[in-house]
Parts: C-alpha cells; sequence; structure tokens
C-alpha cells in the first residue's frame, strides 16, 4: 500500500471533519465526563453551569463524542456545576471562576457511588495531554493476552512480538530501557536479559484499570533514567460503594485460532472505613495459524492471584498494601533461541495517601515495594536441540535468571496560591539482578561433559540504582497555563569482578592495560527537565507547545551482558557489554493543536527528538564467541555510543454523526535515523492508519464497534542490525457487546476478518529461518461477563 495515498486518505478526512473555530472566552468551566463504572466518556451529557449570587440565566451545554464540554463568557463568581444524563445519577460541584481562568471539572456517572475520584476540580486548567491513556472499558474491549497487545491500540505506540504474550513496548521508536515502565508506581524491570517477560507480562489485563503513555520526557515525576514512560494502575480499592461488603465479576472467555481461553475474577468489598480486593486469572494457549495456514509456536500458561486492602484513617487519609504472585509456564518464543520454560514473581507494596482537597498541602503520598522474578529458559524444541534439522551437534542450551528490586516514593502536592500548583517529591530503587547460560554438547546421544558449564555469567552479580528528586510547577501566566519539572538522580553501577570471564574484562581495562578494581563500577548524576505550555486559542481551540531533556543510563545487559543476544538487533548473534558506556541523553520538542466541539473533537501533534550519546553497536572482532553456531555469521559484536535523531507524530480526529454514532480517524508517522551507522534507526514503525465507527446506544446497553486499519510497507531498515524491509496490510476487525441484564454482558467479535497474512515491522525475527514473526490470521472471539 501506497503510503502517501493512506497519509493523504486519512488528511482529507481529519480536516474534513473540522468546523471554523470560535472566538476567545473571557472564563470558562470546562470538563469531561465519564461511565463512572467503565472509565469510557459519556457523549450528549446534559451540563448545566449555573451562577450561585447575580440570579443570571443558567448557561448550559452537551458533551461532545470524546465526553468533553465548554462553557464561556462566565463573570467572576461561584457557579454550580451540574451533570444530568438518562439512566444515570445526577452529580453537582461548585466551583469558583476568577478573571481570564478556566476552571476543570470531571465527572464520573453511575447509578452509585463509585469512589473518591468520583469528581475531580482543578484551580487551573489541565495541562495539554502529553500523555495517551487507555481507561478500564478500553481495556476489556481489546480482548487483550497481555498488557502489550493494549499498546498497539495507541497511536505512536507499539510493541515488539517475540512470542504468543510479553510483547515488548515500542514509544515513539524507543524501546527496551529507554521506556520505563510502572505498575501502581513500582518501577518494573524484567528478570530475563532476552525480555521475554517485558515489563508490562506480569501484569494481567484484567487487574488493569488504566493505562498512560507519556511520550516523551514528560513523566519525570514518574521516575527517572526514562526517554518516554508507560504508567498502569490495577483496579482500585475503593471502587466500591461503601457498605458494600461482597461484589466480584467473573469472566470468561475463548478466542478461535490460538485455541487461547481464559478465567478471570475479582472480589472486593468497602466498610466506612476498610476496603479490600482480591483478583485472579488463569490463561493458556496454543500455536496459532496465519493468513496464509502457516503454524506458530504460541504455547503459553499463565496463572496470576493479586489482593489490595485498605483502611481509611480519617476522611482524607488512608493506608494501602498489596500483594501478587504471577506464574508463567512452557512459553514458546518463536523470535528468539531459547523457549521460556517458567517466570516466577512475588511482589509487595505498602502505601499511605493524604489527600485533603484545600489549603497549601493538597496531598502526600508515600509508597515502599519489593518484588522477586526467577526466569528459566532452554532450548527444548529448537532445532539446535536436535540434530535432524540442525548442521552442528545437538545441544543443550538453559539460561538461568533473576531479579529482586526494591524502592519507594514519596511525593507531595502544594497549592501556594489559586493559579499555583507545586509537585515535590523523591523515589528510587535498587535492583539486582544475575544470570547465567550453562550448556553441553551432545555427541551420539550422550553429553560430552558430565554436567553444564555453570562459568558462563550473562549477568555477574549486576547492581544498579536510581535515586531521585524531582520539582514541578504549574501556574497561569494570563491566559497561558505553564508547567515545568527538573529532575536530578544519582546512579550506580556495579557487577562482582569475580565472576565476570576473563574476555569480558579485557574490554573493561583502562587504556595501560592493568586491570582497575573499578573498572566495573560507575557513577552518574544526572539532570533532567522539560516545560509544557498551554494556552486557548478559542473556544474550541488549543495549542500545546513543550520540550525537554531526560537522561537513560546504561542497561544491565549494555553495560554487563558477556556475549548474548541484543534487544537492540535484529541479527543473530552475541553482544558484549560496556562498562564505560555514557548516558543517553535525548532532546525533544513537541507541538500540539487540538479542538473540541459538541459534535467533532481533533487531535494532532508533531515533535523532533535527537539522542546524544545514543547507545548503538559496533564490530567487536577482537572477541571470542562464547557459544559458536551456525546461525552466528556475523559478530560478536559491542555496545558503544553513537547519535540517533527521530521525528513524526500522530493525528485523531472523531465525531458524532448521530447521538449514538461515531466515527473515528487517527493515523502516525515516524522517522529515525542512526548517524554512527549512517542508516535508519532500528525498529522505526511504517506510516500506519486506522478508521472505526462505534454505535452505542447512551443508555450503554449494548455497542457495535468496526475498524480499518492500513499500514504501509517499510524500506527504511538498519540492515546493519538484521533488519529487513515488510509489506504493507490492510485489517479488519468487528467487535460488539451486550448487557444482558441481572449483571450479565456477552462480547464477541472478529479480529483480521478478511485472513490477511502480515507481519507487524517491530516483530523479532526467527533465529533460525531468518524470517520476522508473522501475526495471527482470523480470529473469532467470545466471552461472558457475571458481575455481582
Amino acid at each position: 500500500m501506497d503510503r502517501y495515498v493512506v497519509f493523504a486518505c486519512i488528511s482529507f478526512i481529519v480536516f474534513a471533519l473540522i468546523p471554523a473555530a470560535a472566538a476567545q472566552p473571557s472564563g470558562a468551566v470546562t470538563g469531561r465526563v465519564t461511565n463512572g463504572e467503565t472509565g469510557r466518556p459519556l457523549p450528549s451529557v446534559n451540563v448545566i453551569v449555573e451562577s450561585t449570587g447575580d440570579g443570571a440565566q443558567p448557561r448550559g451545554t452537551s458533551t461532545g463524542p470524546q465526553g468533553r464540554f465548554a462553557v464561556d463568557g462566565l463573570a467572576p463568581g461561584r457557579y454550580v456545576v451540574r451533570a444530568r444524563f438518562v439512566g444515570f445519577a445526577s452529580r453537582s460541584r461548585e466551583v469558583e471562576v476568577s478573571a481570564a481562568e478556566s476552571v476543570g471539572v470531571r465527572f464520573a456517572l453511575g447509578p452509585r457511588t463509585v469512589g473518591l475520584d468520583a469528581v475531580e476540580v482543578t484551580a487551573a486548567p489541565t495541562v495539554s495531554e502529553t500523555a495517551e491513556q487507555l481507561r478500564k472499558a478500553d481495556i476489556q474491549e481489546a480482548n487483550p493476552r497481555d498488557g502489550g497487545e493494549l499498546l498497539r491500540t495507541m497511536s505512536g505506540v507499539s510493541a515488539v512480538r517475540r512470542g504468543p504474550v510479553g510483547l515488548d513496548p515500542v514509544v515513539r521508536g524507543l524501546r527496551s530501557r529507554q521506556v520505563g515502565v510502572y505498575v501502581d508506581g513500582m518501577r518494573t524491570f524484567p528478570a530475563g536479559p532476552a525480555r521475554m517477560d517485558s515489563p508490562l507480562s506480569h501484569t494481567g489485563p484484567s487487574t488493569m484499570q488504566s493505562i498512560e503513555v507519556a511520550k516523551g520526557p514528560y513523566a519525570l515525576t514518574w521516575g527517572g533514567g526514562q526517554l518516554s514512560a508507560i504508567r498502569v494502575e490495577t483496579n482500585d480499592l475503593f471502587n466500591v460503594a461503601r457498605g458494600e461488603r461482597l461484589s466480584g465479576q467473573l469472566q470468561t472467555g475463548y478466542d478461535s485460532n490460538f485455541g487461547s481461553y481464559d478465567v478471570t475474577g475479582t472480589v472486593s468489598g468497602r466498610s466506612d472505613a476498610f476496603a479490600y480486593r482480591v483478583d485472579g486469572a488463569y490463561r493458556t494457549g496454543n500455536d496459532y495459524e496465519t493468513g496464509d495456514g502457516t503454524s506458530v509456536p504460541a504455547d503459553f500458561l499463565n496463572r496470576e492471584l493479586r489482593a489490595k486492602v485498605g483502611y481509611k484513617l480519617g476522611d482524607n487519609q488512608r493506608l494501602t498494601a498489596g500483594g501478587g504472585y504471577q506464574r508463567q509456564d512452557d512459553v514458546d518464543y518463536p523470535g528468539r533461541l531459547l523457549n521460556a520454560q517458567f517466570f516466577k514473581t512475588g511482589r509487595a507494596r505498602l502505601g499511605y495517601e493524604y489527600a485533603s482537597g484545600t489549603g497549601l498541602v493538597r496531598s502526600v503520598e508515600a509508597k515502599a515495594y519489593g518484588y522477586q522474578t526467577l526466569h528459566t529458559m532452554n532450548n527444548e524444541g529448537k532445532v539446535t536441540y536436535a540434530s535432524e534439522n540442525f548442521p552442528g551437534p545437538p545441544l543443550r542450551v538453559a539460561v538461568n535468571a533473576d531479579i529482586t528490586t526494591l524502592g519507594g516514593r514519596v511525593v507531595t502536592q502544594l497549592a501556594p496560591s489559586q493559579d499555583l500548583r507545586l509537585k515535590v517529591g523523591a523515589d528510587g530503587y535498587r535492583a539486582h539482578r544475575d544470570a547465567e547460560r550453562p550448556f553441553q554438547v551432545v555427541k551420539n546421544g550422550e553429553p560430552t561433559t558430565p554436567g553444564f558449564y555453570e562459568s558462563k555469567q550473562i549477568w555477574p552479580g549486576v547492581v544498579t540504582a536510581d535515586a531521585g528528586v524531582f520539582a514541578q510547577a504549574t501556574r497561569l501566566l494570563g491566559p497561558v497555563e505553564a508547567t515545568g519539572t527538573v529532575r536530578a538522580d544519582m546512579v550506580w553501577a556495579g557487577a562482582d569482578e569475580e565472576q565476570v570471564t576473563d574476555v569480558y574484562l579485557d574490554i573493561a581495562k583502562p587504556g595501560n592495560g592493568a586491570l582497575d578494581a573499578d573498572a566495573l563500577d560507575r557513577r552518574e548524576f544526572n539532570v533532567s527537565g522539560a516545560l509544557m505550555l498551554t494556552a486557548p486559542l478559542s473556544e474550541a481551540w488549543t495549542l500545546s507547545a513543550g520540550g525537554g531533556t531526560a537522561v537513560r543510563s546504561a542497561s544491565a545487559l549494555e553495560r554487563y551482558a558477556d556475549r548474548f543476544p541484543s534487544n537492540k538487533a535484529q541479527t543473530s548473534a552475541e553482544f558484549i557489554g560496556n562498562p564505560r558506556l555514557d548516558p543517553e541523553r535525548s532532546w525533544q520538542a513537541d507541538l500540539e493543536l487540538e479542538a473540541r466541539y459538541d459534535r467533532v473533537s481533533f487531535t494532532a501533534g508533531g515533535f523532533a527528538r535527537r539522542i546524544s550519546n545514543y547507545i548503538t553497536l559496533q564490530d567487536a572482532p577482537d572477541v571470542e564467541p562464547m557459544l559458536p553456531l551456525p546461525i552466528f555469521a556475523e559478530g560478536p559484536f559491542r555496545y558503544a555510543n553513537g547519535t540517533a535523531t527521530f521525528y513524526g507524530g500522530e493525528m485523531s480526529a472523531s465525531v458524532a454523526m448521530l447521538r449514538s454514532l461515531t466515527a473515528s480517524v487517527s493515523g502516525s508517522y515516524l522517522w529515525g535515523k542512526n548517524l554512527e551507522t549512517d542508516q535508519p534507526a532500528l525498529g522505526v514503525a511504517p506510516l500506519s492508519g486506522d478508521i472505526g465507527v462505534r454505535y452505542e446506544p447512551p443508555q450503554g446497553r449494548f455497542y457495535i464497534e468496526g475498524t480499518l486499519g492500513g499500514v504501509t510497507e517499510q524500506d527504511r531498515v538498519a540492515s546493519v542490525l538484521g533488519e529487513i524491509p515488510t509489506e504493507g496490510y490492510v485489517t479488519l476487525d468487528l467487535r460488539g457487546g451486550l448487557a444482558v441484564g441481572r449483571g450479565i454482558s456477552v462480547e464477541g467479535g472478529v479480529t483480521n476478518l478478511t485472513d490477511a497474512d502480515y507481519v507487524n515491522h517491530l516483530n523479532a525475527k526467527n533465529p533460525y529461518s531468518g524470517t520476522p514473526i508473522p501475526e495471527t490470521g482470523r480470529i473469532f472471539f467470545a466471552g461472558v461477563n457475571y458481575a455481582f
């Protein structure tokens, strides 16, 4: 498919939907109305703004297709804002509007009280979103097998497929450790060096309340050492009506082609002061067929159990505690040299929250957490396991890895004045990693050695730590809202010198050839910052401009891995770490234009990014391979610093053609170049776009949705890193849901209706055949949900 034809079609549809802009308001109340139970936006909600003092006539409007509304031309004073919608309980809130101020109000409507966050009021307009978010309803309707699949529904965001689950996030060309991942505030890392267990793979989709993606250096208050970030919040403890001692959900579903089924369940309850929640899930799957009938190994088995408890110390304070355990077994990874025998992870966290909503100190949050993940891989089921399909002798190869992480966070929000908000805090973590690769050569059916060689350390007791402080200020400068953030991090990294190999020590030596006792240690002090400006151009249009710089230290794999395949290459080869790598520094600028009308919404944004000390790869002819195989035709390689540039952008628009019928369109484009190799950057997604139509009555009893997606070919590839071109494709998905009654609802549909045979360009390659992992052919799915 020609990328320019796709882009022209998307542009025509977008600009056909945009009416003329209106006049500049003097004072306004703006906000958004959502379904308190599902999190989805509610269109056509009646919103009334009524003065409490001067007897002026009430002003009214209705929400647009994204649940947004705006009432302008308001004189300074106090107002009552009411949101009313058929089938939902009405909500109201009293606010105060000052000259040249836009007060933001959020309503979550439902048949009952849905918790502390049902209504949120801010004294200044919300900063233009530098992040994209999926809410609970979006997650439920997506029918995902793991969190990585959800990212593919977001513009400018995707994921690398190496197997049926564990898809690894990619944000605007950033990947691996460049993207920080947080689950309930916990900095999350994989245990496996090959990232089979991506940071999102240990949190089941059924437990996710929301997913937010920051597409640049705008998540500095979340944590440090990242160029973009993903934040996941799991199901809220207090999202239950007071006095409801027992409620919950039970859901089951089945996907054809994958032959996968799942059972998930939730039990929760709440008294005046105490709340609890327990989530469990069981998922399994089998091999799948592509559009041309090719069978792809895709077995997996996943089980998890999570629990939370909370206690309210008063109206404004509460304590929370949570923990969970997950185990995955026998996961096929056609995009890796090995399969996963098992993952086991256990997590625990404690938290304190204070939220007043008034006064100088608006909120305080403190959290401590810890988790451990164990991971074992082997080559059983691969061609290297037996000699029939492999030119060399049979091998028995395994990787045993683990990670133990401890961390914490404290942050407070202050309101020194009506138009100024401050956020200050500190966070940090310490992660200990260890991984070894034992192997045997088999001859005449017997090992050539009595046992595994266990001296081949991939990670020799690696410790990384980060301690950071941050401050963020949001202030109105006339009609412009400015948000500035600054962050400083101390970073430590080190490895056990007694466990590393002689080959690795050779590259750790300084120029005089003598091994320095501190050669494997690294200390860094990194400063990051960002600024975002948001200005109303008219009643409906808003312009945001932002920029910033963020620093990302080299990962454990990049610093200390001993001849292990890289996550930054498509070629099958061994790579050796470099303990002297400098941290990457990203400089990024963003521009976003947003419009909101009663029936139309539109967002378009673009960015430019330059990464200095970009961590890339170079030949290492002086390094001896650890595991010489016929498939390792190239290498070994080592990590090195270079420079890379990226630019691109995303757009989306939706229009409520009828009260219950909404059409939407979105698209994204990315360009990137690795100046060190003088080639395109690895993993640049091709031009893509989606057109969707959704029919859903206001009461939300049922919905029907269809999405047509198109992706162009990608011939801009990093061939020096083994990347190959991919063809364009078109897919069609249909889905729908129905609330039957008595707490029962059903969902179903078909993905890839036309049974297209296609490959997502970011997917890993099969190391033995050299071909990228294809996506599934046609899948029919169905599910039943029972709420009590």
